[in-house]
């Protein structure tokens, strides 16, 4: 397992700020699955084995 944190910004971010968002999955691809990450821009900022 792993925990993501990563920030986002899409059609929904109104200020046009980054939004930042954690998760502890099984990899970084399915963090990005989960929440669509590959359909935004995203940047992953930090990947810890837990």
């Amino acid at each position: 397992m792993v925990h993501v944190k990563f920030e986002y910004r899409d059609e929904f971010c109104r200020d046009g700020k980054f939004h930042k968002q954690e998760c502890i999955v099984s990899s970084v691809e399915e963090c990005k699955k989960l929440y669509g990450l590959d359909q935004c821009e995203h940047r992953i900022l930090e990947v810890k084995e837990v």
